[in-house]
């Protein structure tokens, strides 16, 4: 679908693409560039690049290429135009018709309904703590030193033990019982008898990113042989693997403080609350997935993993630092020395300044792992142990503090017994060997889309000059008019007619004005068209468009179309030929080559 070209380019005017990429994903400025862990595929090392110059971004990795508008659509998987009003909001500016371009969602019946039932259900359980029948869950709430003020803002409730009268007041609400099934709280008893899973439980709502219940968690009351805890199930709205408990509060949270605490539990969440940290989520009773890092990413905030202090729970934060190391995320760990606390025990009984100290008390990625290891010595094997040096080599190949580095590798040498020097040595070759493959990454990159046949090599690379000096000066565009009859390479002929379209209509040319027009085309292979004009953006050109320098670049343009027109007669007129025939032609054809030279 093609939209208002005018708005976007308007937008993209009053945008620093630094600004709204940021607003996603950390930046580290490199020279005159920003760099950054590209989102957009597996990346280990920072391989997108952002240019403030240029306002285009650029993964040398992947090829992803494009404006501040569409790093946001690729970003949040949005349409064109609801990622021009996002930029819009960023930037704070909103140009009259800005609300005209995003087509209105599809409003999702099956989603609203279910969402409608989860809601009344959960008003239901909060209403029910508060009844007789109620008191024992409040006294469970109240052991757990969970007062009003949390089980207000938690929505914390009971399911009472009479789980048919649940289903018969959902009913009488006006869901239906296929409704009251597809969230995940009914359990057919008999045909077309139902009753509360949750019955006869606490319940602890689950919240998506907006604040809309999508489930619940429900613990028992009673010693029984039933399950301590409970979860709705996979569902069409619950998603075990892509909800962070708590995200709803805490996003808002963790964008005003900076930081977000991952915790083990939901009362590890409302003890930090008690304290004042709101961003805080848990991670319910599953590993951190790729979708939960992609919220964690979307919050562009320094993350601190608050797990518990047990082998179980120190074994998790080992884990979860892995797969935040490889996500690229920024990110410390809670310090626990040895304590086998968490939060919630810390909170009661050694009070609200201990808690506060406690979740402050911060290390370093690296630390915590030397740390760990320190603590666990679960090495036994000289590979076991070469291969924790190898699993450290990318980490402290990236530390530029020498005095940090020596630490760091005398702590290394001490838990493995292997020589300091030899580690050192191997740290050095790393970090060459690691720059050696960013050169050969930034290498095939930029031969990606150069032309494979190299008889049009000399063609192509006069066209793509051509091409580059058109997109800075108008008067290479009224020469290309003038003098050519279009190029050889579709891309680039297609490329210079939307260079034609803004030179027509603009009276200075701009890199992302273009690629905002292109962007907001409904061309069939855009991605491609944009890749290839960000490459050639990225090249190194001649900064002064010169007569001259046109004039050069048209003579190598109509020599090569002549003689691959020439070669292309040749061809033909070989067809059918015998091979004393053929040696004829061909040598009449070199020798016209050599007159004309």
């Amino acid at each position: 679908m093609a939209y208002n070209k005018s708005i976007a380019e308007d937008v993209l005017k009053h945008a620093d693409i630094v600004q709204v990429i940021s607003s996603f994903i950390p930046l580290i400025k490199q020279g005159k560039n920003y760099k950054a862990v590209c989102p957009f595929h597996d990346d280990t090392n920072p391989s997108l690049v952002v240019s403030p110059e240029k306002q285009f971004f650029k993964c040398f990795v992947c090829g992803t290429s494009g404006t501040a508008i569409s790093f946001v659509q690729k970003y949040k998987k949005i349409s064109y135009g609801e990622a021009i009003k996002i930029v819009a909001d960023i930037v704070g500016y909103h140009p009259e018709g800005l609300d005209s371009i995003a087509k209105p969602k599809k409003v999702d019946e099956k989603r609203e309904s279910l969402l409608k039932c989860l809601h009344d259900l959960s008003l239901y359980y909060q209403f029910a703590l508060n009844t007789p029948e109620g008191k024992e869950g409040l006294d469970y709430f109240e052991s757990r030193h969970l007062d009003a003020p949390i089980r207000n803002k938690y929505k914390l409730g009971y399911a009472y033990k009479d789980g048919k009268a649940t289903i018969a007041y959902l009913q009488k609400k006006g869901h239906s019982i296929k409704t009251i099934e597809d969230t995940g709280v009914a359990k057919m008893l008999s045909v077309g008898n139902y009753a509360d899973m949750n019955e006869g439980r606490v319940i602890f709502p689950i919240c998506d990113i907006d604040g809309n219940v999508v489930g619940f968690s429900a613990r028992r009351l009673v010693d029984d042989d039933t399950a301590k805890y409970m979860n709705t199930p996979e569902t069409y709205l619950f998603h075990k693997s892509s909800n962070l408990y708590n995200i709803h509060i805490a996003k808002d949270a963790a964008k005003l403080k900076g930081y977000i605490y991952i915790c083990e539990g939901f009362m590890d969440v409302y003890a930090l609350s008690k304290i004042g940290i709101d961003a805080a989520v848990a991670i319910m009773g599953t590993s951190l997935t790729s979708e939960h890092i992609q919220i964690l990413r979307s919050l562009n905030v320094e993350i601190r993993l608050c797990l518990d202090g047990d082998l179980p729970g120190q074994s998790a934060m080992m884990k979860y630092s892995k797969l935040l190391s490889k996500a690229g995320l920024k990110y410390r760990v809670v310090d626990n020395q040895g304590s086998s606390k968490d939060p919630d025990e810390i909170l009661n009984e050694d009070g609200k300044e201990a808690l506060e100290a406690y979740v402050n008390n911060l290390i370093s990625q690296v630390d915590f792992a030397l740390n760990y290891y320190s603590r666990s010595n679960p090495l036994k094997t000289i590979d076991e142990k070469k291969a924790l040096i190898k699993e450290f080599l990318p980490i402290l190949s990236k530390i530029n503090s020498q005095i940090e580095l020596d630490t760091y590798i005398r702590k290394l040498a001490r838990i493995t017994g292997f020589d300091v020097e030899s580690i050192r040595s191997v740290v050095k070759r790393t970090r060459l060997s690691t720059a050696d493959d960013n050169v050969v990454a930034t290498t095939k990159i930029m031969e990606e889309y150069r032309p494979e046949n190299k008889e049009l090599q000399k063609l192509l690379t006069a066209e793509r000059e051509l091409l580059y000096q058109m997109t800075q000066n108008k008067s290479a565009v009224s020469f290309y008019e003038a003098k050519t009859p279009g190029f050889y390479d579709d891309i680039y002929r297609t490329i210079a007619n939307f260079v034609i379209e803004y030179a027509a209509n603009h009276e200075m040319m701009d890199d992302a004005g273009l690629l905002a027009l292109l962007e907001s085309s409904d061309l069939e292979n855009k991605e491609r068209i944009i890749r290839d004009l960000v490459n050639i953006y990225s090249e190194t050109h001649p900064k002064i468009c010169t007569d001259e320098l046109l004039n050069n670049l048209l003579e190598t343009i109509e020599d090569e179309r002549k003689r691959i027109s020439d070669e292309d007669v040749l061809s033909q007129s070989l067809e059918g030929k015998s091979e004393l025939e053929k040696a004829r032609i061909i040598n009449e054809f070199n020798r016209r080559m050599v007159s004309k030279k």
